[in-house]
């Protein structure tokens, strides 16, 4: 994608990229990033970066194997079954197609892994990511909202929890043959 200088490419993360995406993306929580890096490099998914030129501007993690959260994995069988969690565009870059190539990529890649379906979780109040999604071909199950929780660490070293109310949609995939 190229718009006025603008240059776009996906690619998984490298570990020699870790402190960048550190800096760029959580420089409050470093663990963020590393912990993705470890679910690809484990080989659970890849972790999906956005770059305009040598510049991280997006991302999200790609699992292989469905979502972590109960709540979902109750219902459903995440067996092929990708999963998208953990997405972000910088402010700069946002409404210029980020999110989008992104997931469009992650989608070709499931395809390729022979997944079937492919899902997120949004946040009920993400009225603009939801729209996004939708316009993709993501449909929202019906399993209402639900909250989902993770770890951080502040500049301070404190540990503590953030919730956010969330609901889960997915797509459905033709898989390459």
């Amino acid at each position: 994608m190229n718009k006025e200088g603008f240059k776009l490419e996906i690619k998984a993360a490298e570990e020699s990229q870790l402190d960048l995406l550190v800096s760029q993306f959580s420089p409050d929580n470093p663990m963020w990033q590393y912990n993705r890096y470890d679910v690809q490099k484990r080989g659970e998914g890849l972790y999906l970066i956005a770059w305009n030129d040598k510049i991280p501007i997006g991302h999200f993690l790609l699992r292989w194997s469905g979502p972590q959260d109960t709540f979902v994995t109750e219902k459903i069988d995440i067996t092929y079954r990708a999963f998208l969690e953990a997405g972000l565009t910088k402010d700069k870059y946002r409404r210029m197609g980020v999110a989008t190539a992104i997931v469009q990529e992650a989608e070709r890649l499931s395809k390729e892994k022979r997944c079937t379906h492919i899902g997120l979780e949004v946040g009920i109040e993400n009225s603009e990511a939801k729209r996004l999604y939708e316009k993709l071909g993501y449909k929202d199950l019906g399993f209402g909202e639900f909250p989902i929780s993770w770890e951080y660490i502040d500049s301070n070293g404190n540990k503590g929890t953030e919730t956010e109310i969330v609901i889960f949609m997915q797509k459905i995939l033709k898989t390459v043959i």
